[in-house]
């Protein structure tokens, strides 16, 4: 196969500063260009050896001059590196600064890249060269340079790089509509710690973020021995296209298991365009709390499928309040574009400018309407995907696998609650959970907690807390159901 190479600008370097997350990824031949106007040359397919045995060794040539080692120095006091990513950092020793503060030192860390384009662009993670004073880029070869950063964005945790374009230097491309499918092959090619370079192949495991609630991508899971220090690295697959950016590991005892995390390639596209564009991100915004249809909201809602997202609550003063949004509503689709999921929803909408203009199908009393929507622009301090409100004791309901909402006057018509009835709306229960235990489903109103009454979700959530402060087993709930009341017992044990 052969490389071709820019000979007039240097090709965008994706750095891996502080490897967090090194997920497998397959190196598939990438295409290199040589200028603005030449067309990178299609890799043909890998080579089969004497015995018959696939080798990928042609596509790691010519992918692995365009991955770099990314070299980052920032101040810290005391230890500050998550649990989940303190294994896949490389730290060099603590260096004395000469101030007075006792616990501040200098720390190294070192994660890896790709260039993207000729002009010196790089591609890292944003969590790799946050807060960094000082990034540097090494080459294979050894040579290193002074690094800035153009942009960051923490919602994807994506970052860009950029060094003086250097003569003749490799570098890749996002693929464009990647149609991955668990058991594909993929590679990852890195070049943490100085080494010259790593390869690890894997395979895709999953896709669409099973199991990871509130966050904002569907991350490719890759199953594969996992290098430290390849956070921000590129993942090919078998056509030389870079399907992903590495970005977390998954480490429950802060060793690698072999299981990690890519951004996609859709994602990481459009977010890179407009950090080199603009230096950040700005995202279009609904204002409104969303929840998964599931099968039990179906039902209860006269629905013939799940699918679909449900409005919890539309916030005060936001774009969906003053298009007509409500609580109830189930929003069908975007721009004539359905949508299935919260996630998918919240992408969805992030992916228009603040201020444009699209139409909501929106379902309301078993009729179908179109809302037309000026979106707002999003707020990343917010929960990535808005689907819950923050309360202090949010997450207390939902370790008892238990999903609830406040009461509105569209809920209690689509669920069929009668007006005198006071309490919660429970919307979804995890299967084997101890909600489930209690008889807890869809549809179900809870009205009170050992006597005392329900009047909020936040109400619910903190008289769980308090609870098992109180060391107590279980809760006594008073529940309704149609017309039917009934008292369950609530295991304080979560599943």
């Amino acid at each position: 196969m052969k490389l071709t190479t820019s000979k007039t600008k240097a090709p965008f370097l994706s750095i891996l500063a502080a490897g967090a997350a090194a997920v497998a990824l397959t190196v598939a031949g990438f295409s290199y260009s040589t200028n603005a106007s030449a067309q990178a040359p299609r890799l043909t397919a890998p080579t089969a050896s004497a015995v018959g045995t696939i080798s990928t060794a042609d596509l790691v040539e010519q992918v692995s001059p365009s991955v770099v080692s990314v070299l980052v120095e920032r101040e810290i006091q005391g230890p500050q590196i998550p649990s989940m990513f303190e294994d896949f950092f490389r730290f060099g020793p603590p260096r004395d600064n000469g101030d007075d503060f006792e616990n501040r030192q200098r720390m190294q860390a070192e994660g890896s890249g790709f260039f993207i384009d000729g002009d010196g662009h790089i591609v890292t993670n944003n969590h790799v060269v946050q807060d960094a004073d000082s990034v540097k880029i090494r080459l294979a070869g050894g040579e290193e340079f002074d690094a800035e950063i153009v942009g960051t964005d923490p919602l994807t945790d994506l970052a860009v790089l950029k060094v003086e374009p250097m003569s003749n230097q490799p570098y890749v491309e996002f693929a464009d509509d990647v149609n991955l499918r668990v058991g594909d092959d993929v590679l990852a090619v890195g070049n943490p710690y100085g080494l010259g370079g790593t390869v690890t192949k894997g395979i895709v495991s999953a896709i669409g973020g099973q199991n990871r609630e509130n966050q904002y991508l569907d991350f490719i899971q890759i199953d594969a021995p996992i290098n430290r220090g390849n956070s921000g690295g590129p993942t090919f697959d078998f056509a030389g296209r870079v399907v992903g950016v590495n970005t977390a590991i998954y480490s429950p005892t802060g060793g690698s298991v072999g299981i990690g995390f890519a951004i996609p390639a859709r994602v990481a596209k459009d977010t890179v365009e407009q950090l080199i564009a603009n230096g950040s991100v700005t995202r279009g915004w609904l204002g409104i709390q969303l929840q998964e249809v599931t099968t039990e909201i179906a039902a209860a809602l006269g629905l013939k499928h799940s699918g679909g997202v449900l409005v919890a609550e539309v916030l005060e003063d936001t774009p969906a309040a003053a298009a007509g949004v409500a609580s109830g509503d189930v929003i069908l689709g975007v721009d004539g574009d359905d949508v299935e999921s919260p996630n998918e929803l919240s992408r969805k909408v992030a992916s228009y400018a603040p201020g444009a203009k699209v139409k909501l199908k929106v379902l309301r009393d078993e009729k179908e309407r179109t809302l037309n929507v000026t979106l707002g622009q999003r707020d990343d301090q917010q929960s990535v995907d808005e689907a819950e409100p923050a309360n202090d004791n949010d997450d207390a309901a939902a370790d008892m696998g238990l999903r609830v909402t406040d009461l509105s006057d569209v809920l209690r018509q689509q669920f069929r609650v009668p007006e005198d009835v006071d309490g919660v709306l429970v919307t979804g229960v995890r299967p084997g959970s101890p909600a489930q235990e209690a008889g807890l489903r869809a549809g179900v109103v809870i009205l009170q907690v050992d006597g005392e009454p329900v009047t909020s979700r936040r109400s619910l959530n903190d008289k769980i807390e308090n609870a098992k402060k109180e060391n107590k087993d279980a809760v006594l709930l008073r529940m309704q159901f149609g017309e039917n009341r009934q008292f369950g017992a609530l295991s304080l044990h979560a599943d």
